[in-house]
């Protein structure tokens, strides 16, 4: 994958980081996140539809720091342009960049899912 400042889907140094801290209970923290977050994905589009600015800023504000803590840094920089954009105002398009945070959650669970798996195969016999 890409270095986090060329937008890594996975920032694997804090994946790594996690396993040490917290062992085989990353896996269930990836499948919390997986599971939790089109919740807040549905929550964004129809801030942006109604336009609710507001609940908008909350939603992205919170996938962008869920997203980070695993390591998810394309999708919590969408959430934060989205966050950011609210905040000053200059957020014109707010469904557009609803759907950029959208597809980054998707890269982000293909990479997730394929981390998941990939560790939870079994070590092969030599």
């Amino acid at each position: 994958m890409q270095d986090q400042d060329s937008g890594a889907v996975i920032d694997f140094e804090v994946i790594d980081e996690l396993r040490l801290a917290l062992g085989s209970e990353v896996e269930q923290l990836i499948n919390m996140f997986l599971d939790d977050t089109p919740m807040l994905i549905a929550r964004l589009e129809a801030a942006a539809l109604a336009p609710d600015l507001d609940m908008l800023r909350e939603v992205a504000h919170s996938l962008k720091s869920s997203s980070a803590n695993l390591g998810a840094m394309a999708l919590s920089g969408a959430a934060k342009r989205v966050e950011l954009g609210v905040r000053t105002g200059t957020l014109d398009r707010p469904a557009v960049a609803v759907a950029m945070v959208s597809r980054e959650f998707t890269r982000a669970c293909e990479a997730l899912r394929a981390l998941n798996i990939a560790s939870a195969r079994p070590e092969p016999a030599v």
